[in-house]
């Protein structure tokens, strides 16, 4: 009984913690203001910014499309890697029907999966060029 009892009470020290850090925070200023961004500034102070101020933006969705579409590659890579090692060893089993068959399944899955990647690769081109919340 003693331990719930130390328990709730560290539960609501820690609560009390998080509350008065986020109210800390929140009466912070505006920092955003006090930072100069490029091509942003009214008086041009900052000369040496202008040369990135044309740089893309980098949002969340862009970001997990490249780490999708970098997948993706590798996976591809990988794949036709694969591939190359079975015709080898297709090429090493001389004709005994066992390992032929093995090596003709193997390169038939890698095959479909080379497709499946490639059409993954489209699919997620393709979705990361809209923009879902644009008006139109």
């Amino acid at each position: 009984m003693k331990h719930i009892k130390t328990l709730k009470l560290a539960a609501v020290t820690a609560f009390l913690k998080i509350t008065s850090l986020t109210a800390a925070f929140a009466d912070q200023p505006n920092l955003d203001k006090l930072t100069p961004r490029p091509g942003q500034t009214e008086t041009n102070d900052y000369k040496e910014l202008d040369a990135i101020k044309d740089l893309p933006s980098l949002t969340m969705e862009s970001a997990i499309s490249n780490i999708i579409k970098t997948v993706l590659g590798w996976s591809m890579i990988l794949t036709l890697v694969a591939l190359v090692v079975t015709g080898i060893f297709y090429l090493k089993s001389q004709g005994e029907d066992e390992d032929t068959s093995k090596a003709k399944k193997m390169i038939m899955y890698l095959l479909i999966g080379v497709m499946v990647i490639a059409a993954s690769y489209g699919i997620v081109s393709g979705i990361a060029k809209i923009n879902f919340f644009e008006a139109v």
